[in-house]
């Protein structure tokens, strides 16, 4: 991809504007809090507070991140284009010599950027503690949970940009934006839970975890399974053991197409809706 100037103009607006309203201060501070309290008292139901093991902490840390990240990316870029709208500027962007590419880039890479910061530092800055708790070697497994959810944050912000293209009024963007995150975080998993159920265990192991992949969230957790050593992925009270194909080179390829796809589909829908 080339950088133009212009891409570059309108990600540092972008970026510019999350640092000024302190977006990125809160999220990172919040973050920060909710992993320093779940890595502590994440196995207080089983009477025992502290910080654990690694696999543990990282475990826990899981469930908090297909939680909290899918819904911040989501309504960081779901309301983009409709805030332009409201503020007047789209039409001055579509007037302008900027291409519909080098706009949704370029909102795109700044909005990830301050993603990103809120994520390293949520994540980060407790991590410092953690490692200084459960010793260095513990340092590669956590490096890799930290880059798989800032790959989950990015790909939900792609699929964000679909949304804002989609739908202009703002009621529409924060219902679809919901139902989404319910869809991806709660619902497609109850969903394969109930074909289990239905099916008495009878679908395929491996046509099972091809349905798995399908789900960015469940290809975020299958990721840190696989780097903690885990080779099954737990769905509520459900075990599923991994098949060997699913190796992380793999699920970072998908994750790829997850990022890929929903930011072209977002560039086309939107030349095809404001440049007929």
């Amino acid at each position: 991809m080339v950088f133009t100037d212009a891409m570059k103009a309108i990600a540092k607006k972008e970026l510019s504007d999350k640092l000024k309203s302190r977006w990125v201060l809160v999220i990172a501070a919040g973050f920060a809090v909710f992993t320093i309290v779940i890595s502590y008292f994440g196995g207080a139901t089983s009477g025992v507070t502290g910080f654990r093991s690694m696999e543990a902490t990282i475990a826990s840390l899981t469930s908090l991140v297909t939680y909290f990240i899918p819904i911040l990316a989501l309504t960081l870029g779901g309301g983009i284009i409709a805030d332009e709208r409201d503020k007047g500027t789209l039409d001055i962007y579509l007037a302008s010599p900027i291409t519909v590419a080098e706009l949704i880039s370029g909102k795109f890479l700044g909005l990830a950027i301050a993603l990103t910061i809120s994520t390293l530092s949520g994540l980060g800055i407790p991590g410092v503690l953690l490692l200084i708790n459960l010793g260095m070697e513990s340092f590669l497994s956590y490096l890799l949970f930290i880059l798989n959810s800032l790959i989950l944050g990015v790909i939900f912000l792609s699929v964000s940009f679909v949304i804002s293209v989609l739908f202009i009024e703002r009621a529409r963007v924060i219902a679809f934006t919901v139902f989404l995150w319910l869809f991806f975080a709660i619902l497609y998993d109850l969903g394969l839970i109930g074909l289990l159920v239905v099916t008495k265990g009878a679908v395929n192991n491996d046509i099972f975890s091809a349905l798995l992949i399908l789900n960015p969230v469940d290809v975020y957790r299958i990721l840190n399974f696989l780097s903690i050593g885990e080779l099954k992925v737990f769905l509520g009270l459900v075990s599923v053991e991994l098949p060997g194909y699913m190796r992380a080179s793999i699920l970072w390829g998908i994750s790829a197409l997850w990022i890929v796809l929903p930011l072209t589909a977002s560039y086309r829908l939107f030349k095809r809706r404001y440049l007929v």
